[in-house]
This record gives C-alpha cells, structure tokens and sequence, in this order.
C-alpha cells in the first residue's frame, strides 16, 4: 500500500469532506479520491508521489494539471 502524505488533521477532514473517501482508505483501496476509479499506475515518480499528496490517480492528475505534452 502507498502511504500518503502527513497533513494538518483539519486539512486531511476537509479533503475527505470535499471527496467523500479518506486519502488512506483510498489508497488502502488503490482508488482514486476524485474519480473512485481504480488506480492503474503512474506515469513517473513526480505522478506517484502527487498520488501520496492529493489521491489522484494519474488520469485525474492529467485532467486537472494538464497531461503529457
């Protein structure tokens, strides 16, 4: 399981608020926060560790962030 990133608890309880799943069961899951959808892997380290950071498989990081130019 990948572990996610240390946050304030306030910033973690809004996170999971805003997605409806905890970044820890999310990734316990191996889904994606946003989309629910399961994760398939990641692009690079950078995608990996953002994964750690927001929960956002890599589709939803190319879909917010911009994809690979």
């Amino acid at each position: 399981m990948i572990e996610p990133t240390k946050k304030n608890p306030a910033i973690d309880n809004l996170l999971t608020s805003i997605t409806k799943i905890s970044r820890k069961d999310a990734m316990q899951k191996s889904i994606c926060t946003w989309c629910k959808k399961p994760v398939q892997g990641f692009r690079d380290q950078l995608s990996k560790q953002e994964y750690r950071i927001s929960g956002m498989c890599q589709s939803c990081q190319d879909d917010t962030f911009g994809g690979e130019e």
